[in-house]
C-alpha cells in the first residue's frame, strides 16, 4: 500500500477528494465504485492477513 493511504481508496488506490465512506472492517477509505464489491472483500482480507507479517506470537 502507498504511504498516503488515508486519502486513497484502499482497493483501487484512486485519489479521493473527499472520503465518503470507509470499510467497516479495516476502517480505510473506499470509493463508491469499489464499495460492496468482491474486489473490496478480497483486498480487505489481504490487508488483514498482512497485519501479522513479521510478527511471532510469544504465547506458544
Amino acid at each position: 500500500m502507498n504511504s498516503n493511504f488515508s486519502k486513497k481508496c484502499f482497493v483501487c488506490e484512486k485519489e479521493l477528494e473527499k472520503i465518503e465512506s470507509k470499510n467497516k472492517v479495516t476502517n480505510l477509505p473506499v470509493c463508491k465504485q469499489c464499495k460492496g464489491t468482491d474486489k473490496e472483500k478480497v483486498k480487505e482480507q489481504e490487508v488483514l492477513d498482512s497485519l501479522a507479517d513479521g510478527f511471532v506470537c510469544g504465547c506458544i
